[in-house]
């Protein structure tokens, strides 16, 4: 842990008060700034309301000015003249006199009609003049002045009369908005001064400030029509607009320099700024005064709380100074003592089985792990209480709790051995003993789980228990935690299934269970790339000796392990849930290959296996219609065949798909009769229209009546419930005999033929044909 450095709290309690003496300063700072810079904020807007108010009668007296200088001009006697003769040249030649004399950018002579007589802008004369609206006014009110857009410049357009004499003419002047006239109105209004068209591209028309200086990008972003006063960071600004006809075409705006606006406000800032850094000077001093004071004893406090950390009993420092750190000295100690007794709560509990209070899983692991590695020998016992479960269910919790108590306190009586005795999790206990050689091993397992099995009063009741037992030495048979508790979990598992229930380790179990492990993973891959093939094996019609079907009968050759049986990689299959797509991928390539016989000329009925899962999946009897939709109308040649015990696993459910099936018109068989626990009771409500016979009663008929009882009177009762029999396992021909004598309907076995690859079945078909009529299976008929 980071040590606490010794200046660390005199630091942050001078630093806390330092920032409430800022604090305080820095408020009455803010306010006063704030308002002092509002108050100059609103100075600049009144100098800006006082510069429009200027610039405004500027611009009037400008226009008065040019009205009254055109109105001068229009009187001249000898311009009228000129107009009334239409006299071109010297009409020009006062035009351009004038216009010089005015600082006219524009000047133009029209008639009453609007017609140009004379102009300086390179018109046609006798064309319109340009400004029709202004035109319209001038007539309208005599004489008109206002801003106006004509080739890419904006004008103050200005229209008086000339009269006389019958004649009735127009003198018209246009005066560009330039820098000289933004410059006229900065002087006066003591402000900048920009003309800014209020076109797309918002040109600048004049100003009296630099190109560079002017806010173009501020002004820009202003609209046209917003009101007030608008700032950026070089200048508070206005914006006024100059009368137009139309609309609008040139804003004015006036600039007010922030830095001179706000140059008393700065200052101000500077003098407060002085006074703020004198006040923190004192209130240092005083607050790293208090600090020693204060901080000392807390530093002690704190360190000693530190260290607690790591040493929860170390020494408490003195403190000499009452009061609060006295009370805080005397609450670390109490939080000391409660840290200590919490802490062995924890631990027991961490280490500890809640209901038995024997030691859990991790007590044993380290104490397993002690054993490894000083190389110590032992043997180690896994326990398990099976009808635990049971009693739960039949009893309730509260009674299989309280016999687990029992049980571990026999167990703790009977070992004796304080810390070697677990609770490792459910109904499961684990022991360490010295090591015993494997025949006093069996002896002390048989002792122990007599003395365990002794009834139990619990709730004065006589509950009476069965124990199931695993035991390895260690380290010769398990040498780390991983391989000791996955070979006692596998021991226990074959403890289970033995008539003692007492199982010690031999070898070759782990890789069993890793071989079932690698099978599982390898035969979903195997599914989904179809590696599986089928083998079918002939059924016969014994009445005729005929072909009639064949039984579709899966086969895995594993790329490694070679050929798997069956019998081993079908209940891996059930147990990790791929029986499903297993049967699914047999009804696909089982339909191809009937596809493929039929093609040959073959007529084959086709059987295949269901498990008691795929009894369970309501979806399976669409399945079958996908895969088999070629035989619509012929589903009486697809055979499903179910074994008692899966029908027994779900009855509801197995028989409502049943049913299904036989809806859609396939045929149901009973297979390996006569090995399942069902009752002949149930054998009649299942929709079957076939029994078929195990193999284990017909392989050794010939040679066993007891078997030959059992066949016969099977097909009795199968003929009885008007069921159909197949007997499978037939391997010679006095079987043969026996089972058509007694009126069994279909056979299977070696006898007639092995299972085999599709494509082989053809050829054999025909090979079959001449070999049944050498035996005497009559095929066309005949009772041999």
């Amino acid at each position: 842990m980071r040590s606490l450095p010794e200046t660390g709290f005199r630091a942050r309690l001078m630093l806390a008060m330092l920032a409430l003496v800022v604090l305080a300063s820095g408020s009455v700072a803010a306010v006063l700034m704030y308002n002092l810079f509002e108050e100059e904020k609103a100075r600049a807007q009144e100098q800006l309301d006082v510069a429009e108010r200027v610039a405004n009668e500027v611009i009037d007296a400008r226009t008065d000015l040019l009205v009254s200088n055109l109105q001068i001009v229009s009187r001249d006697f000898g311009l009228k003249s000129a107009i009334a003769s239409r006299d071109i040249p010297t009409i020009t030649s006062a035009l351009e006199n004038h216009s010089a004399r005015a600082n006219a950018d524009l000047a133009m002579i029209a008639d009453d009609d609007g017609n140009l007589i004379a102009n300086l802008a390179d018109l046609e004369n006798g064309a319109a003049m340009p400004f029709e609206t202004l035109f319209r006014k001038a007539r309208q009110d005599g004489s008109v002045s206002a801003v106006t857009r004509w080739r890419d410049q904006v004008l103050q357009v200005l229209m008086v009369p000339i009269e006389g004499g019958g004649l009735k003419a127009w003198l018209i002047a246009g005066f560009r908005l330039d820098d000289d006239f933004a410059r006229l109105i900065s002087d006066l209004t003591a402000t900048e001064v920009v003309f800014q068209a209020t076109d797309d591209e918002n040109r600048i028309l004049g100003a009296s400030l630099p190109g560079p200086e002017q806010p173009t990008g501020a002004m820009a972003s202003v609209a046209a029509t917003t009101s007030g006063m608008h700032e950026n960071s070089q200048f508070f600004m206005r914006s006024m607009s100059l009368e137009g006809i139309e609309r609008t075409p040139v804003q004015v705006w006036l600039l007010k320099d922030r830095a001179s606006a706000l140059s008393r406000y700065y200052a101000l800032i500077l003098e407060m700024a002085t006074v703020l850094a004198v006040v923190l000077a004192i209130a240092s001093g005083v607050v790293l005064v208090t600090a020693r004071t204060l901080g000392r004893p807390i530093f002690k406090l704190a360190r000693f709380a530190q260290a607690l950390g790591n040493d929860r009993h170390t020494a408490p420092p003195e403190i000499r100074v009452r009061g609060e750190p006295r009370i805080l000295l005397r609450s670390l100690l109490t939080m000391r003592r409660s840290i200590l007794e919490h802490e062995q709560r924890i631990e027991h509990a961490a280490t500890h089985d809640t209901l038995t209070g024997l030691p859990n899983w991790r007590a044993i692991r380290e104490q397993l792990q002690r054993y490894l590695d000083s190389g110590r020998k032992a043997s180690v016992i896994a326990i398990n209480l099976p009808d635990i479960k049971t009693i739960n269910d039949m009893l309730g919790f509260r009674f299989g709790d309280e016999t687990l108590v029992a049980t571990a306190l026999r167990l703790n009586g009977i070992l004796l051995t304080p810390g070697e005795l677990a609770r490792t999790g459910g109904s499961q206990f684990m022991a360490i003993l010295p090591s015993l050689d494997e025949r006093s091993l069996q002896e002390r397992l048989a002792w122990l789980k007599e003395r365990i099995e002794t009834s139990v009063e619990v709730f004065g009741s006589p509950i009476q228990i069965h124990v199931e037992l695993a035991a390895l030495g260690m380290p010769e048979q398990a040498n780390t935690i991983d391989e000791v508790q996955r070979r006692l979990g596998l021991t226990l598992e074959r403890a289970s299934h033995s008539p003692k229930h007492i199982a010690l380790y031999t070898p070759g179990g782990d890789e069993e269970h890793l071989r079932e492990i690698q099978l599982i993973r390898d035969l979903s891959e195997a599914i989904r790339n179809r590696q599986l093939h089928l083998n079918y094996q002939p059924k016969v019609t014994m009445d005729t000796g005929s072909v009639v079907g064949v039984e579709a009968l899966v086969r895995w050759h594993h790329p490694e392990l070679g050929f798997i049986s069956p019998e081993e990689f079908i209940p891996l299959a059930e147990s990790s849930g791929q029986t499903l797509l297993l049967t699914e991928l047999v009804m696909a390539m089982a339909a191809e290959d009937l596809r493929y016989w039929q093609s040959e000329g073959l007529d084959l009925k086709l059987a295949i296996n269901l498990s008691a899962l795929d009894l369970t999946n309501p979806g399976l009897p669409e399945k079958v219609q996908y895969y088999f939709q070629h035989l619509e109308g012929e589903m009486h040649r697809l055979t499903f065949e179910v074994t008692e015990s899966a029908v027994m696993r779900d009855t509801g459910v197995a028989l409502r798909t049943l049913e299904n099936l036989r809806a859609l018109g396939v045929t149901l068989s009973v297979d390996d009769f006569g090995t399942g626990h069902s009752s002949l009771a149930q054998l009649r409500q299942l929709p079957v229209q076939e029994l078929k016979i195990d193999k284990s009663f017909v392989l050794n008929m010939d040679t066993e009546e007891q078997d030959q009882l059992i066949v016969k009177s099977t097909i009795d009762l199968a003929h009885g419930l008007q069921l159909r029999v197949c007997a499978e396992g037939i391997e010679n021909h006095a079987s043969w005999r026996m089972l058509r004598q007694w009126g069994c309907e279909q056979a299977q076995g070696f006898f007639m033929g092995r299972p085999m690859p599709a494509a082989d079945l053809p050829d054999w078909a025909i090979r079959y044909e001449q070999w049944a009529r050498e035996q005497g299976l009559s095929i066309s008929g005949d009772t041999p």
